[in-house]
């Protein structure tokens, strides 16, 4: 019988393929010490180059004044044996004989000469080691034809030599001087200056690795704290931001997602509210719709006026179903489809649409700006705000009561407004008006669900602008809509008139 096999055990969201060695800390720091390591490197192979340049240069220089001495006696011996002639008495060997026996050779240095390719004579000194059992470098000297500069090993360590090819009239032997200094030690201070740049390289690199660790640590601090905080976040707890400190990318990224999050807790609070407010207020007509079919009459009568009250309630229902949705769509940060209005057409535009609302006395109130009558805005929403306002208007003055449709271009904003001849308001109830389903005590409000100054005050900020109400008893109440003229959209940009 065959049995299925457990499923893994699924990692939690946000750890799947994690390993320390990925961690941005770690990267950052690696690529750190990478640097840190190849400048230290190539620093040390510079001073080891200049060093070892340096030593050749001066040692170099040496042997070219041990080399001008040799000639410098060799033409004084020609000399003063001949005459002037030329040549040495006793030929080559003589002259090798003769510049050995009055040289004394600096420490660490030695003279090898050879003749006709074998080695003859060294000076009296004793090396450091002996350089004419060397039967390599000896054939390797034999062979110059011009003085030739070399380096060589011994059993005393390096060696810098020069082979100097020498010839004497009269004597056809062909003999070379070979003039040689052991380096070993000067060498060896600069191998042990590298090792002590090296030991003091690596010390550095560690004192790096702490001290890059901390910083690092600090730096990536604002993105741990940014994944901690999106690991937090679910729908009904979306309150936490990240504290913006310093103003680098980071800090502009930790700004960019609180932005982000600012956006989601409005969407989640819109979502909230639209959701509280349908059950809040559809759950009344729909028990009144549900109790009414159940106890449907069998009265023609009575069936119809039972018919009109579901009918009505389910009129209410959708009237109030569309205010909601006005409303949500209002709060949405992309909302907004700005455009180019002459404000001068808005006013009229709204004028006519008001006027079929009801039999009031409809006055136009509008003082025309040629200088200024553009304005970059949502035509729609602008129209539904201020038709909303002249429907509250209509709603509570007498028939044939006055209404005033205006408008002006400010300094900074444009203002809008409907101004009516009815009651007015308590300055209680100015403020709460404009909350949902909230209605004034007095007279205001008496129809509808309560949303139509919420949805006004909704567009009214979805410009960045502001609604605001002149009242009292008995005087008749003006609702005013300033918004700028440019409006900032979050799908568009912004559009100068």
């Amino acid at each position: 019988m065959r049995t299925a096999e457990p499923e893994p055990p699924k990692r939690p969201v946000g750890t799947a393929g994690r390993h320390p060695l990925r961690s941005i800390r770690v990267r950052l720091l690696g690529r750190m010490l990478v640097l840190v390591g190849l400048t230290l490197a190539s620093l040390t192979g510079a001073e080891s180059f200049i060093l070892t340049a340096r030593l050749n240069e001066r040692v170099d220089r040496e042997l070219a004044h041990d080399v001008e001495a040799f000639r410098s006696f060799a033409t004084a011996t020609a000399t003063a044996t001949s005459g002037g002639a030329g040549s040495a008495n006793g030929g080559i060997r003589a002259l090798f004989v003769s510049y050995l026996e009055g040289y004394i050779p600096e420490h660490g240095q030695t003279l090898i000469t050879l003749v006709d390719s074998e080695p003859y004579r060294r000076s009296a000194e004793k090396p450091l080691a002996r350089l004419d059992t060397d039967r390599a470098l000896m054939a390797r000297a034999a062979t110059v034809r011009s003085p030739s500069y070399g380096d060589a090993t011994s059993a005393a360590g390096s060696v810098r030599f020069v082979a100097v090819p020498v010839t004497v009239v009269g004597d056809p032997a062909r003999g070379v001087l070979v003039i040689a200094v052991f380096t070993h030690q000067e060498r060896d201070h600069i191998r042990e200056s590298i090792r002590i740049q090296i030991s003091l390289g690596l010390g550095a690199m560690l004192l790096s690795a702490c001290v890059g660790w901390i910083f690092a640590s600090r730096i990536v601090a604002p993105l741990r704290l940014l994944r901690d905080t999106a690991r937090s976040i679910h729908e009904s707890d979306i309150t936490r931001r990240i504290p913006v400190q310093d103003r680098d990318e980071i800090g502009q990224l930790a700004g960019t997602f609180n932005d982000m999050l600012d956006r989601l807790d409005d969407a989640f609070t819109t979502k909230r509210q639209f959701m509280n407010d349908v059950g809040h207020e559809l759950r009344t007509p729909i028990t009144i719709v549900l109790s009414r079919l159940e106890t449907l009459p069998d009265d023609a009568a009575d069936r119809a006026r039972t018919v009109a009250v579901v009918t009505d309630e389910l009129h209410r229902m959708h009237r109030m179903a569309e205010e909601l949705l006005m409303l949500a769509k209002a709060r949405r940060p992309d909302a907004l489809r700005p455009e180019d209005l002459s404000l001068s057409e808005l006013i009229e535009e709204v004028y006519v649409k008001a006027a079929a609302l009801a039999e009031r006395r409809w006055l136009l109130d509008f003082a025309e700006n040629p200088n200024r009558d553009t304005l970059h805005a949502d035509r729609q929403l602008l129209t539904q705000a201020m038709i909303q306002l002249a429907q509250n208007a209509a709603q509570h003055t007498e028939q044939h009561g006055r209404i005033w449709i205006g408008g002006r271009a400010g300094a900074d904003r444009v203002e809008l407004w409907v101004k009516d001849s009815g009651p007015g308001i308590r300055q209680g109830d100015q403020q709460r008006i404009f909350e949902r389903f909230t209605r004034a005590q007095e007279s205001r409000g008496r129809t509808g669900a309560g949303l139509g100054l919420a949805i006004v005050k909704a567009i009214a900020e979805a410009h960045h602008g502001e609604v605001q109400v002149d009242s009292a008893p008995g005087r008749g109440a003006t609702f005013t809509l300033g918004i700028p003229y440019v409006t900032h959209a979050l799908n568009g940009g912004t559009h100068e008139p």
